[in-house]
């Protein structure tokens, strides 16, 4: 499953949204995900992907708009913090 796959499936099991709604394009507002949510959809990855979310400013979630940003984030997450496992597939 690819780090893009497991980011949907958590944001479908977490908000009940339509896979296809799911693209990378597609803005986390128009998916009533807000920065709030946001933030618990991190404490979600952190548990998947094995990886601590460090504490940032909230500026640096608000820079988060689509599933593509947030699927990029966890990525750099993973390489920094398991660079076995960055850049193919993830297995939360």
């Amino acid at each position: 499953m690819t780090t893009l796959q497991s980011v949907q499936a958590l944001l479908k099991a977490n908000f009940d949204l339509a896979p296809e709604t799911l693209q990378p394009e597609a803005k986390l507002a128009d998916l009533a995900i807000d920065s709030l949510a946001v933030i618990e959809v991190l404490f979600a990855v952190e548990d998947a992907f094995k990886v601590t979310v460090p504490s940032e400013p909230a500026a640096l979630h608000n820079q988060m708009t689509t599933v593509g940003d947030l699927v990029a984030y966890v990525e750099k997450l993973i390489a920094e913090q398991h660079p076995a496992m960055a850049g193919g597939e993830a297995t939360p």
